[in-house]
């Protein structure tokens, strides 16, 4: 059930998000290790704030998921992901994730195991749609090869950020035998912390989500277990090239520019050309250049003096704006051409 997924331009600002275990593993894994000695615990330090550039927790106890909105088990769909600036004002830091299903009918949202049902922690701030909250857990009174499961509707106001907290949804609980999906009992309705007050605490895992009107939506400031998650952009490099350092005379030259990611792969943003005289101040060579086909924007300057060039990045919606290093370009000196002009300056002017 984690997502996984980079962001990036050039086709990759979306990026699906793949189940990557079935559902019943999943269901029987986790509760089965959330029973054990071996159960989740928090980290010590509460609070810890974890910055991500996508999708991706790298953390299998509190990851991203996708489930269906009719059931845990019926089909979902994966949506698709992206970094915003905002919307609005982001919860945390400038960014956000922004999602957005295949269609209506899937809910995507933070997977978060628990150690106790009735200190159920997973929160996070969303901007948009409606959606369902699962709750998996076996309490004092679970018979074996069974569990409790609870279902709520999530409907966050419209117009801006909200908070939603799995903690203060009311939830119809329902036993259910794990190896053959079916029913056992009814358990009634309530929040978390109101079942366990009547069947005991337990162990186990939620999983909240919007989406289920196939709206897009975002969500930020993921927290649970002590840690929260913010979503912000991704650090990219922009490097300058050229095939020379030194033109002739009153010449041109052609300037390569490069953004790549963590993982070296070219990106291909669109970047503007600044230039200066040493000591001089920067300003732009023309317009926006747009990367070719291979990632690469390219640039023809001239060049009548010593001359810095660099790239500048501007601010996108997943990255921060940067520069790259800056370059000297030179001119050459022409054998007898310096003669030339010496004598030219010293000769008398016609009259």
């Amino acid at each position: 059930m984690h997502m996984s997924g980079r962001i990036g331009p050039r086709g990759h600002r979306r990026s699906a998000l793949r189940l990557q275990s079935g559902l019943v593993r999943v269901v029987t894994v986790a509760l089965a290790v959330a029973g054990t000695s071996a159960a989740w615990v928090a980290p010590a330090h509460a609070d810890e704030v974890r910055v991500l550039d996508g999708p991706a927790t790298n953390d299998a106890d509190v990851h991203l998921t996708y489930v269906s909105c009719e059931g845990f088990f019926a089909p979902a769909t994966a949506p698709q992901s992206r970094l915003n600036l905002g919307p609005f004002t982001a919860p945390m830091g400038r960014r956000s994730l922004g999602l957005v299903p295949s269609g209506a009918g899937t809910a995507t949202g933070p997977f978060a195991r628990f150690d106790s049902l009735a200190r159920l922690d997973s929160t996070f701030a969303a901007a948009g749609s409606s959606g369902v909250s699962y709750v998996w857990t076996v309490t004092a009174d679970t018979p074996p090869g069974a569990a409790w499961t609870g279902r709520a509707v999530v409907a966050p106001a419209p117009g801006g950020w909200r908070q939603v907290d799995s903690s203060s949804l009311s939830y119809d609980w329902t036993l259910v035998d794990l190896a053959t999906r079916a029913p056992l009992d009814a358990g009634g309705s309530g929040t978390p912390a109101d079942f366990a007050a009547t069947h005991g605490d337990g162990s186990g895992f939620s999983v909240t989500g919007l989406g289920c009107d196939g709206t897009s939506f975002n969500i930020d400031a993921v927290s649970a277990g002590g840690v929260v998650y913010d979503f912000e952009g991704v650090a990219l490099r922009t490097s300058i090239a050229a095939t020379t350092r030194e033109v002739r005379g009153d010449g041109t030259i052609e300037i390569t520019g490069t953004v790549t990611d963590g993982s070296g792969r070219t990106t291909g943003d669109p970047l503007v050309l600044e230039s200066r005289t040493p000591g001089g101040a920067w300003a732009p060579v023309g317009g926006t250049v747009l990367a070719d086909a291979t990632g690469i924007a390219r640039a023809v300057a001239p060049v009548e003096q010593t001359t810095e060039f660099r790239w500048h990045r501007p601010e996108s919606q997943y990255a921060d704006e940067g520069w790259s290093e800056p370059m000297t370009v030179t001119v050459a000196v022409v054998p007898g051409e310096e003669k030339q002009k010496s004598d030219e300056a010293a000769a008398p002017s016609e009259k």
